[in-house]
C-alpha cells in the first residue's frame, strides 16, 4: 500500500467526500437525516455511530419531541440519544439524532461537514430557479417580438396601404384585434387573473376550459383545500407548465388532471397518452426544473415517468 503524504491525502479526501455522500443520502426533503447503521470516520475521527431508522427515525415520537427540542434552540438529550441541528445564518438545515456511547460528547467536526454538504444543493437550487426565471423572461420576449411585434408590423404596412385603399381598413382592424388578443394571452399567462378571483381549485377548473375548447380531451379530479397564495400560485404554473408541454410536445389527445389532498399532505398528476420520451436520453428542459424547483419551495418533491409511445406522467406532492 502507497504511505506517502499524497496518497495519505487522497484518501483521507475521499473518506470525507464518502462521509458527506452518506450524509446526502440521508436527507429527506423535510429537512430530516436518517439512516442505516454506520461507522464515519474523518481525518482519524470516530464520529458517532447513528441509529437505524427503526430507532431514532423522526417518525417515531420519542426523536420527533427530540427534534422540536432542537429546531426550537434547546439542547435535547435523552438518554443516549442527542437531536443536533445543523444552522446556517440563525436557520435550521437540518435535525440529526445521534446515538453517543455513554459519557462521550457529540463531535463539533461534524457541524461544518454536514453544513457544507446541505448548503451546496440549496445553492444548486436557487441556480437553478433563477436559470427557469430568465428562460422564462426570453420566452415572453421572443413572443412579444415574433407575435405581436410582427402582427404591429403587418398592421402598419396594411394601414399605409388603407390611406389609398380604404377597403383594406377591415384588415387593419382585424390585424389590431389579433395583436390584442396577443398581449392579453400573456398577460394572462404572467398575471394568472383566475387566482385574483377563484381558488386554486376553481382557478383550474376554469383553465382546463380552455384546452377541452382547443379539442384536447381532458380529464379533471379536483379537491383542493384553501391554501395561502403564494402556494396557490406556484402550484398552478406547475400545473400550467406541464400541460403547456402536453400541448406543445406530447401530441396528446387525452390528459388526466389530479390534484387531491390525503392527510396532510396534497398529490398531483398530469398525464398523458401522447408520444412520451426516454428521459434518460432527453436532458431535463428549463421548464421541467422550473416545476421541481417551484414543487422543492413548497417542500415537496416532483417525478417526471415517460417511455416512448406510451405518453407521460408527471406526480407531485407537497404539504399542506
Amino acid at each position: 500500500m502507497d504511505c506517502t503524504p499524497l496518497a495519505q491525502a487522497l484518501l483521507r479526501a475521499r473518506t470525507r467526500q464518502e462521509s458527506l455522500r452518506l450524509a446526502l443520502e440521508a436527507l429527506e426533503a423535510m429537512g430530516v437525516i436518517r439512516c442505516g447503521e454506520a461507522y464515519w470516520v474523518t481525518e482519524g475521527l470516530r464520529l458517532v455511530q447513528l441509529q437505524s431508522c427503526r430507532k431514532a427515525c423522526l417518525l417515531v415520537e420519542r426523536s420527533r419531541a427530540l427534534a422540536e427540542k432542537a429546531l426550537a434552540g434547546e439542547r435535547a438529550e435523552e438518554g443516549p440519544l442527542v437531536a443536533l441541528p445543523i444552522r446556517d445564518e440563525g436557520r435550521t438545515l437540518a435535525v440529526l439524532v445521534l446515538s453517543l456511547e455513554e459519557g462521550e460528547k457529540v463531535p463539533e467536526a461534524l457541524k461544518p461537514l454536514l453544513l457544507l454538504a446541505l448548503k451546496r444543493p440549496s445553492l444548486e437550487a436557487s441556480s437553478r430557479l433563477l436559470l427557469a426565471q430568465e428562460e422564462e423572461r426570453r420566452r415572453v420576449g421572443r413572443e412579444l417580438h415574433d407575435g405581436v411585434g410582427s402582427l404591429l408590423t403587418a398592421t402598419l404596412l396594411t394601414l399605409k396601404l388603407a390611406e389609398r385603399h380604404p377597403e383594406r381598413l377591415p384588415e387593419v382592424r382585424a390585424q389590431l384585434a389579433q395583436a390584442l388578443e396577443e398581449v392579453r394571452r400573456l398577460s394572462r399567462e404572467l398575471r394568472m387573473p383566475l387566482l385574483d378571483e377563484f381558488s386554486l381549485e376553481e382557478a383550474l377548473r376554469r383553465y382546463l376550459e380552455g384546452y377541452r375548447r382547443q379539442g384536447l380531451q381532458v380529464e379533471a379530479r379536483l379537491a383542493v383545500p384553501p391554501m395561502d397564495k403564494v402556494k396557490e400560485a406556484a402550484l398552478f404554473r406547475v400545473v400550467q407548465e406541464a400541460l403547456t408541454n402536453v400541448l406543445k410536445h406530447a401530441g396528446a389527445k387525452r390528459v388526466r388532471v389530479e390534484l387531491l389532498a390525503e392527510g396532510e399532505r396534497l398529490f398531483g398528476v398530469i398525464e398523458d397518452d401522447g408520444k412520451g420520451f426516454d428521459p434518460h436520453k432527453t436532458p431535463p428542459s428549463v421548464g421541467l426544473l422550473g416545476m421541481q424547483e417551484r414543487v422543492q419551495a413548497l417542500g415537496g418533491s416532483l417525478f417526471v415517468h415517460s417511455q416512448p409511445g406510451e405518453g407521460t406522467r408527471v406526480e407531485f406532492g407537497v404539504p399542506l
